[in-house]
Order: C-alpha cells, then structure tokens, then sequence
C-alpha cells in the first residue's frame, strides 16, 4: 500500500523515514536575528485541537494538533511560508525559547524564596 519517493517509503497514511534532519549549520543560513517575541505568550494562544483528516472515517483515531484558519487560534511564526501547515521546526524552536523562558521564571522565584526565607 506504499510506493516510494526520493528514498522515503509514502502510504496513505504519511511519509515513513528512520529519520529527518533540518540543517542548522551557519553557512546555510542567512538575515540571522535573534528571536526576541515572547515565547511562552505565543505557546499559551495557540489552541490545540482533535480531529479528523477528510479522508479519514469518522470513526477512525482521532490526531493531535493545529487548525489553521480564520476561526482557529494559531502563530504565523510557526506556519509554513504559504500558511497552509505547520513548521515543525519553527514550532520546536519556540517552545524550547518558552522552557528557557519559564526555566529563567523558576530560577528567580527560587531565588525570591531563598531570600524570603531568610528573612524570617
């Protein structure tokens, strides 16, 4: 029930690979910036849904995900150029700035702790 692409094993049901690899290396890169907007903000507005794909039964598993459109909450910084899916990489990315975000909230809070503490 599969036929194969460029290597990689395609069903009906999605691509198979053992595994993907996005380059990261600087030399591919270009217009490099640091990413400054608030990760954990953009995480908490995006709303994650369960459902079907139209080719799907109804009665088959439901997934886990993004829904893009007018009526769905979702980050165009995790959107593809054309905005019609997700960006997994972009999506990784921004909740590993969210943990560093929420790990720097941990520290100082610790932190404020530590001090209350000793000043009882």
């Amino acid at each position: 029930n599969g036929c194969t692409v460029d290597g990689q094993i395609v069903s009906t049901g999605g691509m198979f690979a053992p595994f993907l690899q996005q380059t990261s290396l600087e030399e591919k890169k270009k217009n490099i910036e640091k990413y400054e907007e608030n990760a954990i903000d953009e995480i908490k507005n995006i709303d994650i849904y369960k459902f079907n794909y139209t080719f799907e039964d109804d009665k088959d598993k439901k997934h886990v995900g993004f829904v893009i459109g007018d009526k769905y909450n979702y980050d165009k910084n995790i959107t593809s150029n054309n905005n019609d899916g997700v960006d997994l990489y972009s999506f990784i990315s921004v909740c590993c700035k969210a943990i560093q975000e929420q790990q720097k909230e941990i520290e100082e809070l610790k932190e404020e702790i530590n001090k209350l503490k000793k000043e009882e």
